[in-house]
């Protein structure tokens, strides 16, 4: 339908809709409404902005000199934060290759993750086993946690209309 109302349907497309159209009640009716709505935009001037527009508009845009040093100055610093980091990482590898090349070391390492993964595995069974106990004795410790929740929720989406809401503009 908007090909057709873009006159970009060929003549056997365009015969093949307005069959369609005259089958189909429901397809007539959204295709009147685009119609409307497509004649009205047509039809409709388009509005100018006003006189000043651009110097105002112009005038409210920070110095140009203060925007280029401000990003200049963003992007240098972005790059020092990419950069650094790495080049710190290819120093210890430079500072560390004869210790970590050494096998013994390395499964001495892999021992050491693997026991502190263990343990950070246990103590997290535990948490999930003593919060389960918890529910199972004390029902309204819940309870309350998902009231707390939702009226941090609610007011979360208050504050954010409050904060976004417009204010009214000055006309002077």
């Amino acid at each position: 339908m908007m090909d057709a109302l873009d006159g970009e349907l060929a003549e056997a497309q365009h015969n093949e809709l307005e069959a369609h159209l005259r089958a189909c009640p429901s397809c007539l009716q959204e295709w009147q409404a685009l119609l409307a709505v497509h004649t009205l935009l047509q039809q409709t001037p388009a509005l100018s902005p006003a006189v000043d527009f651009a110097q105002r508009t112009l005038a409210r845009l920070p110095n140009r000199r203060v925007r280029i040093w401000t990003l200049t100055a963003i992007y240098a610093l972005l790059l020092l934060g990419g950069i650094l980091p790495l080049a710190l990482a290819v120093w210890l590898v430079f500072i560390l290759r004869p210790v970590l090349s050494e096998p013994t070391i390395l499964s001495s390492i892999s021992q050491s993750i693997g026991q502190a993964l263990q343990v950070m595995g246990t103590i997290a069974w535990a948490l999930l086993a003593g919060l389960g106990e918890m529910v199972v004795q004390q029902p309204a410790i819940v309870g309350w946690l998902l009231v707390l929740l939702g009226i941090i929720s609610i007011w979360g989406g208050v504050s954010r209309q409050l904060i976004f809401q417009t204010s009214p503009r000055q006309t002077s």
